[in-house]
């Protein structure tokens, strides 16, 4: 594809790069959401409590967050495919080697491992698509839409690993999972491009050095709005964490089966789709940090609905709504980033702040955990996830944008 052909009326090939960033994301609805399904077999198999359980997925997270800076800053410098090929070739083998689990150090390793690997699928996919739409009308919805696959994944994989370990134990289910999502993340790196505006000498020269430098901003006046946009983040990651890694066993500890239990798994995911959707048009009206604010405080308020969990209604009614809320809070945090610290470096931002997130998020598995095997209860854990969200939720709503300096005469 030249660049004559893509200047073409009526063609833009971002559109295709957007599809491949989505068939990327997509592959993280498995690695994200559907751990918990395994949660209960590996439980029942080995007799591990549920915070030797959780801390296998922490592995996951660690080694996912210390991808998103690399895989940022690489998606900063250099063509999005070769770095999705690697992905596809280490998390796709991690994950389709965690068959071979005989000890949770085992299972640590290969998680950590497909961690690694994982990173990158958000962190240069996100980013990618930024610039391939940037000054482009329809930039909102390319972002919306990659940022989809990661809910469609939910659907697609929650009840997918179900049937697995169903008809074939949880041993093949991760061998099927890993060969499917690194056959997933090869199609991608097959079709995505580096964005026109990024050819040529690498970023990191001259002007693409640092969003301070773009936005004309001392580094000190970015710190604070930069750490009080991660600290967001940061409590919305580890409310998902810990939600998501113990949701299926919260419902069948509530009586409810384990194939429904799985279908709210998907479910969960299936309704952020809709979330990440609007998300461009609710910041069109209010501004991506509104946006984010109101999304934080939604996923507080869905919370009592696990909390009194009773019956699989109760479930579906948290799903949709914590599944709406998360979904809208996706884009708001990148779309929050690229419009207050600009494009230059945005895949390290991205990388950073995510990478944050996920090193503390992490601990919320073997947290929540630790609450359960010491109340028998998940209802403390619930009450306090539900009260920093409100927090949260209340400083990103009153938070400000950092303000550009005007232009200096030259010379001064």
């Amino acid at each position: 594809m030249n660049a004559e052909e893509e200047k073409k009326p009526g063609f833009f090939y971002g559109w295709v790069v957007v599809f491949a960033c989505f068939l990327a994301t997509l592959t993280l609805g498995e690695t994200f959401w559907c751990f918990n399904v395994f949660f209960r077999p590996l439980e029942d198999e080995f007799g591990w409590s549920r915070a030797v359980t959780g801390s296998a997925y922490t592995c996951f997270l660690i080694g996912h967050a210390i991808s998103l800076i690399i895989g940022g800053r690489l998606g900063d410098r250099f063509s999005p495919r070769p770095i999705l090929l690697g992905t596809a070739i280490v998390s796709g083998t991690a994950i389709a080697l965690a068959s071979r689990t005989d000890s949770v150090n085992d299972l640590r390793l290969y998680l950590f491992i497909a961690g690694l690997g994982a990173g990158p699928m958000w962190s240069v996919s996100t980013s990618t698509i930024v610039r391939w739409f940037a000054g482009r009308k329809r930039a909102d919805l390319a972002l919306a839409i990659t940022t989809t696959g990661v809910g469609a994944g939910a659907i697609i994989f929650a009840p997918m690993i179900n049937y697995f370990i169903d008809a074939y134990g949880w041993r093949d289910a991760f061998l099927y999972v890993g060969i499917i999502m690194g056959i997933i993340v090869l199609a991608s790196a097959v079709l995505v491009r580096r964005a026109p505006q990024a050819e040529g000498p690498p970023a990191g020269a001259g002007a693409g050095r640092s969003a301070p430098a773009r936005l004309g901003l001392p580094a000190r006046a970015v710190i604070a709005p930069f750490v009080t946009v991660t600290i967001i983040i940061t409590v919305a990651i580890f409310s998902f964490q810990a939600v998501n890694s113990h949701l299926a066993i919260r419902a069948t500890d509530a009586g409810i089966s384990d194939a429904t239990a799985a279908f709210a798994v998907g479910l969960m995911g299936g309704c952020s789709i809709p979330g990440r959707l609007l998300s461009g048009l609710v910041s069109n009206i209010v501004g991506w940090r509104r946006t984010l604010a109101l999304a934080v405080l939604g996923m507080a308020l869905s919370v009592p609905w696990l909390i009194f969990l009773d019956g699989a209604w109760m479930l579906y009614a948290f799903v949709i709504s914590y599944g709406i809320c998360h979904g809208l809070r996706v884009p708001a945090q990148i779309g929050t980033l690229a419009q207050s610290f600009g494009l230059a470096t945005l895949g390290q931002l991205v990388g950073i702040s995510t990478a944050i997130g996920q090193l503390i998020g992490a601990t919320a598995p073997s947290v929540m955990g630790f609450i359960f095997d010491r109340t028998d209860s998940y209802t403390a854990g619930f009450y306090i996830l539900m009260a920093i969200l409100v927090v949260t939720g209340t400083i990103a709503f009153f938070m400000k944008s950092p303000a550009p300096r005007a232009p200096q005469p030259a010379g001064d």
